[in-house]
């Protein structure tokens, strides 16, 4: 048996309750919710993670918080849940950026957040392959260099949180 999530229509509204997360794609117009959180330190750096290379959906491309949203769960607390398995944080001061349908075909909730507490030195394997804190500026240097691949809307994401803290 997978998780179980709640699915929602493109407004947001929950429509169908605690549905096997492996079901979630037979339910059309229905959406499957999930969390990205930004994450900063008092610096301004982003917590980003490389996502396994085990993964199946961009698998080694670095990536911020994220994760489906469990039935009865709040954005807030997927976020923490999320941060705590992927990279032993607690984020604190979240709150929703942007909430809507993305490019994957998910009902996103896009979170920022404060933390100072440094990675977990116990990462799952199956989930992460590190996590740190990086400045936005090598971030994006390591993108143009190609070093580093991002996850899809990756520099957006960052780009909203920061507008939102202005």
């Amino acid at each position: 048996m997978s998780e179980l999530i709640d699915l929602v229509n493109s407004n947001g509204e929950i429509a169908q309750r605690a549905i096997e997360r492996d079901d979630a794609d037979k339910y059309n117009d229905l959406y499957m919710q999930i969390v990205i959180a930004v994450v900063k330190n008092g610096r301004g750096e982003v917590l980003v993670h490389q996502r396994a290379k085990t993964k199946r959906v961009n698998p080694g491309d670095i990536d911020h918080v994220c994760g489906g949203i469990l039935s009865g769960e709040t954005p807030e607390d997927a976020a923490i849940r999320e941060a705590k398995e992927e990279v032993g944080i607690k984020p604190d001061k979240l709150e929703i950026v942007r909430q809507g349908i993305n490019t994957y075909g998910r009902y996103c909730y896009l979170l920022s957040g404060f933390s100072e507490a440094q990675p977990g030195s116990e990462l799952n394997p199956l989930e992460v392959e590190w996590a740190a804190y990086y400045p936005v500026e090598t971030l994006q240097a390591k993108n143009e260099s190609g070093e580093f691949t991002f996850v899809d809307g990756f520099f957006e994401d960052i780009e909203l949180v920061a507008a939102q803290a202005r």
